[in-house]
């Protein structure tokens, strides 16, 4: 099958992760859990890494295990200057308006973390579809569900019309999984039993596109 659809992960994927952004995001999570759920300061770090393993994200171990409300929860989390750490991007927006496909943003934030982003990238117009955390509710990246409600949402069922981009290594071994092609974005060498195609940038995506698209 021809490839149709890209699926973009949003956090250190169409950024690199070295500008600092995501520590914030992740201090901001425990920061929510200390001062609204008084979750002790010195068990957050093993809690959340616990809620990664079991349930993909620690917004959905959040909801399992205390029934917090996920907007307030993402809208608490994502409340940071993002213009301080994302700065326009001509290059990356010269290269998806060049790709002949459908480009999806597929993250585990939401929308409204997904708009500040793109819209500091200078991209936000450059993509067709979001797919946020909330519509793959009330799984996440990187089950196989999340992955099958990505596809109705698109509304191609073929996973084999996908190429998935995405900084986690988890992430890239379910889309293999389901049949998509695959990609890890990461400065980082990743050893895996799978065969995992990797480019350290977003700005090398036409090294893993087909010939004609280079």
């Amino acid at each position: 099958m021809s490839l149709r659809t890209i699926l973009f992960d949003l956090d250190e994927t169409l950024y690199p992760s070295e500008n600092g952004l995501w520590q914030v995001l992740r201090d901001r999570m425990g920061d929510f859990m200390h001062d609204r759920l008084l979750i002790p300061l010195d068990q957050i770090s093993q809690i959340r890494q616990n809620y990664y393993e079991a349930y993909g994200t620690t917004l959905r171990g959040l909801e399992r295990d205390f029934c917090i409300n996920p907007e307030e929860y993402l809208e608490y989390v994502h409340n940071v200057p993002i213009q301080d750490f994302v700065k326009p991007d001509p290059a990356l927006r010269e290269i998806l308006i060049t790709l002949p496909y459908h480009k999806v943003i597929f993250t585990n934030a939401d929308v409204n973390h997904s708009y500040r982003v793109l819209d500091a990238l200078g991209v936000r117009d450059c993509f067709d579809q979001i797919i946020d955390v909330m519509a793959m509710a009330p799984f996440c990246k990187p089950f196989r569900e999340a992955f099958i409600t990505a596809m109705n949402l698109v509304g191609d069922l073929d996973p084999q019309n996908y190429l998935l981009l995405d900084d986690a290594p988890k992430n890239i071994a379910a889309a293999l999984d389901i049949g998509m092609r695959a990609v890890l974005i990461s400065r980082n060498h990743v050893d895996s039993e799978k065969k995992i195609i990797q480019i350290e940038s977003i700005h090398q995506i036409y090294k893993v596109l087909p010939k004609s698209c280079r």
